[in-house]
């Protein structure tokens, strides 16, 4: 059975364990296919992006300067498909990914279970953005708006909380690189020698 066959017939087989080299090559794969699809994806949304600037900056490149409210009202939806896209992605790199993440941890006798934090920080890293960002650009918006060239007032309520939305996505990120981390080295570990809890090792078939 060859690398393609086995992953793909084998995206909700949970049982048994896997050797690093056909894992990481799947994960290879996965991730070229990953970034192409993101990048058909990204260049509609920056075309039509840049369709919509193009005629509100012509006449007045200063426009947004003096209104960056207009600004965000046409990031704004970009920014929304780019997080729906981003959420898009992670769940498809779940679906196709997690089976053989999860018979990797058992190659070195880990439960598979170890795979949950990362694979939730996938899903909720874009729902924080979403939360987030638009709130975000919203508050800084009407901040510039109020007083054009001024730098944010930084005793404004308003803009501390924005500061603390975005300090509370930073500290999202940095759970999530830390969990990554942490999978990575899980990841790349060699499997126990012989036969483990969750089944004979990949290496050393056993004979019959």
């Amino acid at each position: 059975m060859n690398l393609l066959t086995r992953h793909l017939t084998g995206i909700v087989d949970f049982e048994g364990r896997e050797n690093r080299q056909p894992f990481w090559l799947w994960i290879l794969i996965v991730y070229v296919v990953q970034f192409v699809v993101m990048a058909i994806a990204i260049v509609p949304l920056m075309a039509s992006w840049v369709n919509q600037m193009a005629p509100a900056m012509q006449g007045d490149p200063h426009r947004f300067d003096n209104d960056p409210q207009a600004m965000f009202q046409i990031m704004a939806p970009m920014m929304q498909n780019m997080i729906i896209m981003m959420l898009v992605i992670a769940v498809l790199f779940l679906v196709l990914t997690v089976a053989a993440v999860v018979r990797r941890l058992h190659d070195s006798d880990r439960s598979g279970w170890w795979a949950l934090p990362y694979y939730a920080m996938q899903i909720v890293s874009p729902l924080v953005m979403a939360a987030i960002f638009p709130h975000y650009f919203t508050i800084m918006a009407s901040m510039t708006a109020a007083k054009p060239g001024s730098p944010p007032d930084m005793t404004n309520p308003a803009f501390q909380q924005a500061m603390q939305s975005m300090t509370l996505m930073s500290l999202a990120n940095v759970l999530s690189f830390a969990i990554l981390v942490m999978m990575i080295v899980f990841l790349v570990l060699p499997g126990t020698v012989g036969p483990n809890r969750f089944g004979d090792d990949p290496l050393q078939p056993p004979f019959h």
